[in-house]
């Protein structure tokens, strides 16, 4: 990595898949996330996007209220909501014209974010306007009352 090089910039350009866990096959968002955390910060999220959203369907959100990302990313999943995005923290959000949480993303910079969706490889977006329009909750890593 050379000196102007961000150390997020590594995972741009992994292809999107529903529930993927593989920056070849394709990863999803959560699992992204995961993947971060495990290279970044070492550390093993327990669990993945399949454990708490089991439709296969790449337009799952379309087909469900339940709001899956918003229930991962709670205390018993090992989240703390906090007011502002922190490094590394986790924002919740719902895209489109759903009421359902279907995307998350990691916070890696001053308003920068680090995704990947349906359509889309991994890129770094400008946490501004657009994406904070439909966020619900940002969230810190905080594995003390993990209860899965």
């Amino acid at each position: 990595m050379s000196t102007d090089e961000k150390w997020y910039e590594k995972y741009v350009g992994f292809p999107y898949l529903h529930l993927g866990n593989d920056i070849h096959e394709g990863i999803d968002c959560f699992n992204l996330v995961r993947l971060v955390y495990r290279q970044e910060l070492s550390i093993d999220i327990p669990y993945d996007t399949s454990d708490f959203c089991d439709i296969l369907d790449e337009q799952w959100y379309n087909k469900t209220h339940d709001r899956p990302f918003e229930k991962g990313a709670t205390l018993r999943y090992g989240w703390e909501k906090t007011d502002v995005p922190e490094i590394y923290g986790l924002i919740i959000m719902t895209i489109g014209s759903t009421n359902c949480a279907n995307h998350c993303s990691i916070y890696v910079d001053k308003n920068k974010m680090l995704q990947t969706m349906l359509n889309h490889s991994s890129w770094i977006a400008p946490y501004g306007r657009y994406y904070k329009q439909y966020t619900i909750g940002t969230y810190k890593w905080n594995p003390v009352h993990m209860k899965i």
